[in-house]
C-alpha cells in the first residue's frame, strides 16, 4: 500500500462505501521516508536489521559508559527487536524511529546506572501512597492527570522531559526541556495527526508507559508500530520486575526532601493492580470509564495515526477489531483484581462527570484521597482548563464506521462493562469527535 493510498471499508451492513484517510501520513514525513529509503540502498542497510548486539554497542559508544544494570531487560528486548523484524512491517522512517528510540531508552538505562553508583542514598527515597490513575485509552485519564499535577503542593508528576532525559548528566534541566521540545517538535512533523488526539509537552505529565519502555516490556512499543505478538507476550509477562523499576525510576525523579505523593498515568496499570500494589503498597487506584461505542473509534484513530506513519501496511478496518480485543483483554483482567481490593484502596470516576464537572470530580478524589484543596492549586486547576479547552489543537473526528465496526456487536461485546457502571445508552454520532 503507497504513503498515500485511501483505505476503502464496508460500514456494517450498509452497502455504502467509506473511506478512510491517513492524517499521520504527511508531506514531510514522505519526504523523510524517501530519503531515508534512498539511503538504505545506497548503504546497502536496507537488508541489514539491528540486533540486541548493535543496538547495546551504539549506546556504549555515544555514552562511553557500559553498565546496563541488571540484565534482564535483555529477554524482552530481543523479543521487541524480533518481533520488529518479524511483524512490524515498518517502512525506511519506522525502522529510522524505532532504532532512534531504543538507542536513547539504551542510553537512559547507562545514565541512571551511573547515577544510581554515584549516589546510593537514592535507592533510599520514599514514594508515599502514589496515585495511579488508569482506564481504558481515551476514557479521560490523560485530563485527570494533568489536572492533579497542577497542584504540585501535593503532588508530582514525571513530567515528559524528565522520562526522556532522566539525568542530570545529560545536561542542566533547562537545556534537557530544550532538547525535548526539539524532538516533539519533530515528531509532530512526522506525525500531524497525533496532537489533535493526544497532545504532547516536555512539561506535561508523562505516561508511566514511557518509564516501562527502558525495561523494553511496555505498550509504547505497540502502540507506536504493529506488534501483536510482542503486544500478547508482554501482556502474558509478571510485571513486578518492571513495576520495580518504575518505583526506582521515581526515586530517581525525587529530589531534596519532599514527600509530595507522585500522580501517575497509564492504560496499562489496568492488567497489573496487583504488581502496583506488591511495589506500592500504599498505592490508590483511579479508575476513568467511558462508554465503549467512543472509547474504540476514538482508540482506533489513535492507533492508526501512530501506527500509519511509520508502515504502510496499516488497514483501518483492521485496527478496529484489534481495539476491541485490547479493550475486552484489559477490562477483564482488571475487573478480577479489583474485587479483591478494599474499597478505600480505588475510585471510580465517570468520564461525563470529569468533562461535564472537573472540578466538582476533583473535589471527590481530594476528599477520597485525605487531602485538602488548596484555593491556590485550584486556582491552578481552573487556568489550566481555560487554557486548554477540549479539541484545543482541532476536533477529533471518529465514528465506528471508519473501523469497520457496528454498534450494536460493540453494545453486546461490552455489556458487562456498562452494566457495571450503568452507563446510559450508546451515545449518538452527534456527540462522538473528542
Amino acid at each position: 500500500m503507497e504513503p498515500h493510498s485511501v483505505v476503502n471499508l464496508s460500514s456494517g451492513s450498509s452497502n455504502k462505501r467509506r473511506t478512510a484517510t491517513f492524517p499521520s501520513r504527511s508531506v514531510f514525513s514522505r519526504v523523510c521516508n524517501g530519503f531515508l529509503t534512498a539511503f538504505e540502498q545506497v548503504t546497502r542497510a536496507a537488508g541489514r536489521r539491528p540486533t540486541v548486539g548493535t543496538l547495546l554497542s551504539i549506546a556504549e559508544r555515544q555514552t562511553g559508559l557500559n553498565d546496563f544494570g541488571d540484565h534482564r531487560f535483555l529477554e524482552p528486548m530481543a523479543f521487541l527487536v524480533e518481533s520488529v523484524e518479524r511483524e512490524a512491517k515498518l517502512n525506511a522512517l519506522g525502522r529510522f524511529v524505532f532504532v532512534e528510540h531504543v538507542v536513547q531508552l539504551l542510553r537512559n538505562r547507562l545514565y541512571l546506572e551511573l547515577d544510581w553508583k554515584l549516589d546510593p542514598t537514592i535507592a533510599l527515597r520514599k514514594i508515599p501512597k502514589p496515585v495511579f490513575i488508569t482506564g481504558l485509552p481515551r476514557t479521560g485519564t490523560t485530563l485527570l492527570h494533568s489536572l492533579l499535577a497542577q497542584d504540585t503542593d501535593i503532588f508530582a508528576a514525571p513530567l515528559t522531559w524528565e522520562v526522556i532525559y532522566p539525568s542530570a548528566a545529560q545536561g542542566e534541566d533547562r537545556l534537557r526541556v530544550r532538547r525535548t521540545e526539539s524532538q516533539l517538535k519533530w515528531f509532530e512533523l512526522l506525525v500531524p495527526g497525533l496532537k489533535t488526539i493526544h497532545p504532547v509537552a516536555a512539561e506535561l505529565p508523562q505516561e508511566c508507559v514511557a518509564i516501562m519502555s527502558h525495561c523494553f516490556m511496555s505498550e509504547e512499543f505497540d502502540t507506536m508500530f504493529d506488534l501483536p505478538g510482542y503486544e500478547s507476550w508482554v501482556e502474558g509477562q509478571d510485571q513486578r520486575e518492571t513495576y520495580a523499576f518504575h518505583k526506582r525510576f521515581l526515586q530517581h525523579l525525587r529530589r531534596g526532601g519532599s514527600e509530595r505523593r507522585f500522580v501517575l498515568k497509564a492504560p496499562a496499570h489496568l492488567r497489573s493492580v496487583e504488581a502496583i500494589l506488591d511495589v506500592y503498597p500504599d498505592a490508590h487506584i483511579i479508575h476513568t470509564h467511558r462508554h465503549p461505542a467512543q472509547v474504540v473509534p476514538s482508540l482506533s484513530s489513535l492507533i492508526v495515526t501512530l501506527k500509519g506513519a511509520f508502515s504502510y501496511n496499516i488497514n483501518p478496518i483492521e485496527s478496529g477489531p484489534g481495539a476491541v480485543d485490547y479493550c475486552l483483554r484489559n477490562l477483564r483482567r482488571f475487573f478480577p483484581s479489583l474485587e479483591r481490593l478494599s474499597p478505600n484502596v480505588y475510585t471510580d470516576v465517570a468520564y461525563l462527570d470529569l468533562v461535564r464537572n472537573p472540578m466538582g470530580v476533583v473535589r471527590q478524589i481530594y476528599a477520597r484521597l485525605g487531602e485538602q484543596l488548596s484555593p491556590e492549586a485550584g486556582a491552578k486547576m481552573e487556568r489550566f482548563l481555560a487554557e486548554n479547552p477540549q479539541g484545543k489543537w482541532g476536533r477529533h473526528k471518529y465514528s465506528l464506521a471508519d473501523f469497520g465496526l457496528q454498534p450494536e456487536a460493540i453494545d453486546e461485546q461490552f455489556r458487562f462493562y456498562t452494566e457495571r457502571y450503568d452507563m446510559d445508552a450508546r451515545p449518538s454520532v452527534s456527540k462522538q469527535g473528542f
